[in-house]
């Protein structure tokens, strides 16, 4: 198969919008979606460092192959996400230790693969986010091509460019772009309610008396 992308046009959040969005935890973001848009509990992070805030590129590994990877963290903006479909496989390894560093030093702000990654302690050894799917020694084919920037399954999520990527220590939530205005301020307004919420149990009020939950019924 053949190395092919296309030009991303994605509308581009501001830097002002990703710091504000940095406040909100994944859980939030999930809440607003009508406890939706998280991935997989199976895509974890495997270093230290978790947050991550940015938009996707997107790329579609062929099984087995990461050559588009290369491309993909060699030509993504910083600050950006790659987001990897890597056919879920967790018995060959699409990334290593030498295209973390690569990443970390032109600036990505993480990356999510549905599929395995390998050299480990290296990546560890730099404050770059990873979450996949497990890892494994066996490295990949660098010859059958891949697809970048078009919509892509990740981790049981559909991902298009551009779109949102949250993670934290909870896993990953896509934030699709055309909602990401509504999310945004529905998110902001529930910290309030947050906020509100700890100021009541800090006056011992049951939890689900501040959530409005009715008590159960007495069973004869």
């Amino acid at each position: 198969m053949a190395y092919l992308r296309k030009l991303p046009n994605f509308r581009k959040l501001s830097k002002e919008r990703i710091e504000a969005w940095k406040k909100i935890a994944t859980a939030s973001a999930s809440d607003m979606m009508n406890r939706g848009g998280a991935m997989s509990g199976a895509i974890k992070p495997v270093t230290s460092a978790t947050a991550i805030c940015g938009q996707a590129r997107t790329i579609q590994c062929i099984m087995a192959d990461n050559s588009i990877l290369h491309f993909a963290s060699s030509t993504a903006e910083p600050g950006q996400v790659l987001v990897a479909d890597a056919c879920g496989i967790i018995d060959v390894a699409v990334w290593g230790g030498l295209t973390t560093l690569e990443a970390y030093r032109r600036g990505l702000a993480g990356l999510i693969v549905d599929g395995a990654v390998r050299d480990v302690r290296e990546s560890r050894a730099v404050p770059f986010p990873i979450f996949c799917r497990g890892t494994v020694p066996q490295g990949p084919h660098k010859a059958f091509g891949g697809v970048m920037d078009v919509p892509i399954s990740c981790g049981g999520r559909a991902v298009s460019p551009g779109d949102l990527i949250l993670a934290d220590e909870d896993g990953v939530v896509v934030v699709p772009l055309d909602r990401e205005e509504e999310i945004f301020h529905k998110a902001v307004a529930f910290r309030r309610d947050e906020e509100s919420w700890l100021k009541q149990l800090d006056t011992d009020k049951p939890f689900y008396q501040v959530l409005n939950i009715p008590t159960p019924d007495i069973i004869e």
